[in-house]
């Protein structure tokens, strides 16, 4: 089980995505929801049930507001 995690992030919207290799992974991974914090901020899980291959480059992207860069 990999798990990506982004905290203390406003405003609410995120988008979270796995990659394999540079592709989109969209089987095996929860739909992540954001929480809120209770102090303005929010947080998000996102969960991917993978066994990675050998040579396989798997990654998390994260893309938000506040950053310049996923």
């Amino acid at each position: 089980m990999l798990i990506c995690s982004a905290y203390d992030f406003y405003p609410k919207f995120i988008q979270m995505t796995w990659m394999r290799d540079d592709e989109v992974m969209n089987s095996d991974v929860t739909s992540p929801e954001e929480m809120a914090d209770g102090d303005w901020y929010y947080q998000i899980h996102s969960n991917l049930e993978y066994f990675p291959k050998p040579g396989e480059k798997i990654t998390c992207v994260v893309e938000h507001a506040s950053s310049n860069n996923p």
